[in-house]
């Protein structure tokens, strides 16, 4: 072997072990950031659970000190065996609600997404809806339950379109907001190379704007169980905001927080169903970094 052969062949084996040594320092700190941040984890579930749980012993000692009457501030505990006696009940209210907020939903995100991308792709069509949807978004939405409920009448469909109502508008304006955001110069180049309007939508726009649309998701997604709850307000028999109205009239105020806890309890489900959705479409995504607690 030539002195050149050995040189080379010496300096590969010391850059192999200047290798071997880096991985061997990284490794103790990537064990000690996973460590971090399983920690992170388990502080994030104990802290807000001892809270919560706190938060209720509180109640219930302020509540049984001050001899407070059950029709005016019922104990947690009172609570909590109204909804073990009550649950058949509950789950039957908590179905229809649910059922109100899911199809609601549904149809206000497609309404919602199709005009989104009219508007941002035409300025026309903007021109033309806009100010009519800032104006509908303008008006409040109590006002409107009753007239729903002359317009379209008593039952379900009115519980839909008050969950319509109320999630419509947030979707809109994150998704005209995302299909807006797309690189201009990406736009220009795919233009330059014969992409027609469909393939920009496709291959441009809807992947800039996820971020922005998955927001709109989250806002309303939270906003629909509210808007079937006050839709079964004033125009339904059936559902957890009537079994609120019928208790509270009553005075069954156990069984009225009952139903509220269960709306709270939905609303919490679609929340997380939301981060679920958003940590599974946009894992990419710079608000996605350091989720898991694989990341510092």
């Amino acid at each position: 072997m030539s002195t050149a052969d050995q040189s080379a062949t010496d300096r590969t084996q010391s850059d192999q072990t200047d290798d071997a040594r880096r991985l061997a320092s990284v490794r103790p700190q990537q064990a000690r950031i996973r460590g971090q941040g399983a920690s992170g984890r388990g502080w994030g579930i104990l802290l807000p659970t001892a809270s919560g749980l706190g938060g209720l012993l509180l109640w219930e000692l302020a509540v049984r000190w001050l001899d407070l009457p059950s029709y005016l501030l019922p104990a947690p505990s009172e609570v909590a065996m109204v909804m073990v006696e009550k649950w058949r009940l509950l789950l039957d209210q908590l179905v229809y609600t649910a059922f109100a907020a899911t199809v609601g939903f549904v149809i206000a995100v497609v309404i919602a997404l199709s005009l989104g991308a009219m508007i941002a792709a035409s300025p026309f069509v903007e021109r033309v809806l806009y100010v009519w949807l800032v104006v509908f978004h303008a008006i409040p939405k109590v006002v409107v339950a009753p007239l729903l409920l002359v317009w379209i009448g008593f039952g379900l469909k009115s519980s839909i379109i008050f969950v319509v109502v109320f999630t419509f508008f947030p979707m809109l304006v994150n998704t005209v907001a995302g299909l807006r955001s797309a690189d201009p110069d990406l736009l220009l180049l795919a233009r330059s190379m014969g992409g027609g309007s469909w393939q920009l939508l496709r291959k441009i726009r809807i992947p800039s704007a996820l971020p922005s649309i998955i927001a709109g998701v989250k806002i309303s997604i939270t906003l629909a169980p509210l808007g079937a709850v006050i839709g079964e307000f004033v125009a339904s028999n059936k559902g957890l905001g009537h079994m609120l109205i019928q208790s509270v009239g009553s005075l069954e105020v156990p069984v009225a927080f009952a139903a509220v806890t269960v709306v709270s309890l939905l609303g919490i489900f679609t929340w997380y169903l939301a981060e679920f959705f958003e940590r599974a479409t946009i894992p990419w995504h710079a608000s996605q970094r350091g989720r898991s607690g694989s990341e510092p």
